[in-house]
């Protein structure tokens, strides 16, 4: 079994595109902190590297692209509190990392997204997608609220889909998403990465600093959601914390 974060998060350069690749199949390539922080810091340096021109960002194998981030990771400290809070700030920070990174970056796709997978896709500057993949914020179904998740829903495609998606948890077919424009394009899996190639290449083509402000530009608003989300799920947990434990 793999848990060398190196070992978790692929990376491979092929000319001016950067693939990421989560690499924890056997786990739904559901994220551990320590893979959330690896790929925050790759996205960060990707943004700066002048040979990089965009980077894609994919899931191993052919099922799931991302379940989330692995809420039952055990704190290596037993601090399960401060396991959480560690959890909620890297993720906050790999959101930051997508939305602020000069350079494009797209989700591939190869599967399932869910949770923050979903979120992921949604942030990205563009999502291409097997047609067979699905997306889904099914929080609700496991009993935990998602403020980040619907506020990240309404900011980009608006609040009937948040209160679809987020309220109801279910699993949106590629088409449909594609259909809604929240995926730029479908493919048949033997040609996934080859379309991908094709709109990063033609993405990583434009003059970097004018991509770099339109991008800023187009994210402001749900950069601003996720803030007061982020209060709002800091407030959450704040209350939580602060409930009396029943004895058993």
């Amino acid at each position: 079994m793999t848990t060398n974060p190196d070992d978790l998060v692929l990376s491979r350069q092929d000319g001016g595109l950067l693939w990421l690749t989560l690499n924890r199949a056997d786990k739904a390539n559901a994220m551990t902190v320590s893979m959330v922080e690896r790929l925050t810091a790759q996205l960060v340096a990707a943004g700066t590297d002048p040979s990089v021109q965009a980077v894609l960002l994919s899931g191993a194998g052919e099922r799931v692209f991302c379940a989330g981030v692995d809420v039952r990771e055990q704190a290596a400290d037993g601090d399960m509190a401060r396991q959480r809070e560690r959890r909620s700030q890297g993720l906050a920070a790999l959101q930051d990392a997508v939305l602020d990174t000069p350079k494009p970056v797209l989700v591939v796709l190869n599967g399932m997204a869910s949770g923050a997978g979903a979120m992921l896709a949604l942030l990205a500057d563009a999502c291409v997608a097997v047609d067979s993949a699905e997306v889904a914020l099914s929080e609700i179904d496991i009993g935990i609220a998602t403020f980040s998740g619907a506020s990240i829903v309404e900011a980009v495609c608006g609040l009937a889909h948040a209160r679809d998606l987020v309220q109801s948890g279910r699993r949106m077919p590629a088409t449909e998403a594609h259909g809604m424009g929240l995926v730029r394009a479908l493919a048949p899996r033997a040609e996934l990465a080859a379309i991908a190639t094709g709109l990063a290449t033609l993405l990583g083509s434009k003059k970097a600093s004018v991509f770099a402000d339109n991008k800023r530009w187009i994210n402001r608003r749900v950069k601003a959601a996720l803030a007061e989300a982020r209060q709002e799920h800091a407030h959450h947990r704040a209350q939580a914390a602060a409930q009396p434990v029943t004895p058993a």
